[in-house]
């Protein structure tokens, strides 16, 4: 609805005036509703950052308080003919490995059959195939071709034994068997039954009676080595009994190593740096969040937030902690510049953990003991506290989701209560708009009956004169 003019004609009101005055309504009314919405949207954006700076944080807190990340083992001294691999919690250790022979699976190549579809049998029969103590019956007719008996080996004993036919030259295909494990045990050997037609180019081969017979091309070995100089047998060239936990793996014969065990430190090492890394990420977002640069003019979204300015305080004061065995964090490189920047160095960490092994990781990680009355007593180590400080702030109750929640509550009732003066102001203003377009409706009739009696008037005073 859109007023022209009201009063006589003299444009006393029209749209224009009531656009300015519901301007002027507006600025008083909506902006400082819409600067608070603006405002706690840019809370809502900066505690989701600092969430997700915290909960980073936290995972670096943790890992370093978690016994996990001492227990892990690094291994040197691998060669190409001897491979060791370590466990966490493997002791910590050094031996050697020397005259390596590798344990070997059983190959068997058949006699010489013209083409992979020929008959291995004239009637029917069953092939018995033992390895590794366990005997496999393999039922065969005068059809059963080459390939067929492969297949039926493969879908019958194919755990214990590969079968497969290989061309050795033109009209030239054996039946190849090898056995799936290494060891002296797991020769194959077949035998047809008593009544059985078998071709004798699939059973042993002898010199005198079976000189086109199935031959051994490979032997079944054990592997022999020496561990300390102890000489040691096994079945396989992947062995776990050793020493719990570690594995070796035997790769060339005549092999040899030197190998250590040890505590994996630089595990350690990067789990710090990257503690500092996102220490200084945290700290220097709390920084902007809660300081107040007068001379700049900027206000940190949370000036005068305890719960939010308490975070760098209270890391702070575990980070400056000293231990009751006198342990603190710059013992090990990592110091706190005058700006609150946490440097850290990698020489100085490790040369100082490796000091004392266990009471760096009792100083970092806590440790548990058990008294004579077998009660378990723990105590804390510096980043088992952090962590459960941070989960103060972190966990789903904590006081970062708390304060989500409550921004979010506080930005719904500010859009509820824009909308609602909105209308309010809308709904005035349209009502105003409306009665004086009445007005102005009532104003042009008595305009148009003043012209009208005033042009009466003139006629009769000039009838007069």
């Amino acid at each position: 609805m859109s007023v022209s003019s009201l009063g006589a004609g003299a444009g006393v009101l029209t749209q224009t005036v009531i656009d300015q005055l519901k301007a002027a309504d507006t600025k008083a009314i909506i902006t400082p509703i819409d600067n608070k919405i603006t405002l706690q949207k840019q809370k809502d954006s900066a505690l989701s950052l600092l969430s997700s700076l915290l909960t980073t944080f936290k995972s670096n807190v943790s890992s370093l308080g978690d016994t996990s990340l001492y227990q892990q083992r690094s291994v040197s001294g691998n060669t190409s003919s001897v491979s060791v691999t370590a466990n966490s919690g493997v002791a910590v250790q050094s031996f050697s490995i020397s005259d390596t022979l590798m344990a070997q699976n059983n190959v068997q190549e058949s006699g010489s059959f013209a083409a992979t579809t020929n008959s291995v049998a004239t009637g029917s029969g069953t092939l018995s195939l033992s390895v590794g103590g366990v005997a496999y019956s393999i039922d065969y007719t005068a059809s059963t071709t080459l390939d067929d008996l492969k297949d039926s080996i493969n879908s019958i004993a194919g755990g214990s034994v590969k079968a497969s036919t290989l061309q050795v030259g033109a009209n030239d295909y054996r039946l190849v068997l090898n056995s799936v494990k290494t060891g002296a045990d797991q020769t194959i050997t077949l035998t047809d039954s008593a009544s059985g037609t078998l071709d004798t180019k699939l059973l042993a081969y002898d010199a005198t009676t079976n000189p086109t017979g199935m031959q051994e091309i490979q032997a079944a070995r054990d592997a022999t080595f020496k561990y300390n100089g102890i000489s040691m047998t096994r079945s396989s060239n992947t062995i776990t009994d050793i020493v719990p936990g570690m594995t070796l793996n035997l790769l060339e014969n005549s092999g040899s190593a030197n190998i250590s065990i040890e505590q994996d430190t630089q595990a350690i090492s990067d789990a710090m740096s990257s503690f500092v890394s996102s220490y200084n990420t945290l700290t220097s977002q709390l920084t902007s969040m809660t300081t107040t640069d007068v001379e700049g003019g900027t206000i940190g979204i949370f000036n005068g937030d305890n719960s939010i300015n308490s975070i760098t305080r209270e890391i702070n004061r575990l980070v400056t902690s000293v231990s009751s065995s006198g342990y603190s964090l710059p013992q090990f490189g990592i110091d706190l510049s005058e700006t609150g920047t946490m440097s850290f160095n990698s020489t100085t960490f490790l040369a100082k953990f490796k000091e004392d092994p266990s009471a760096s990781e009792a100083f970092f990680a806590g440790t548990t003991t058990t008294d004579s009355y077998n009660n378990t007593i723990t105590t804390d180590g510096l980043f088992t506290s952090m962590n459960t400080l941070m989960a103060r702030y972190t966990d789903t109750n904590g006081i970062i989701n708390t304060l989500t929640t409550g921004s979010a509550t506080e930005l719904k009732a500010l859009n509820a209560n824009r909308t609602k003066s909105q209308a309010l102001l809308d709904a005035r203003y349209e009502a105003m708009a409306a009665r004086f377009t009445q007005y102005d409706t009532i104003m042009n009739k008595l305009t148009n009956s003043f012209s009208s009696l005033l042009t009466q008037i003139n006629a009769y005073s000039n009838g007069k004169n």
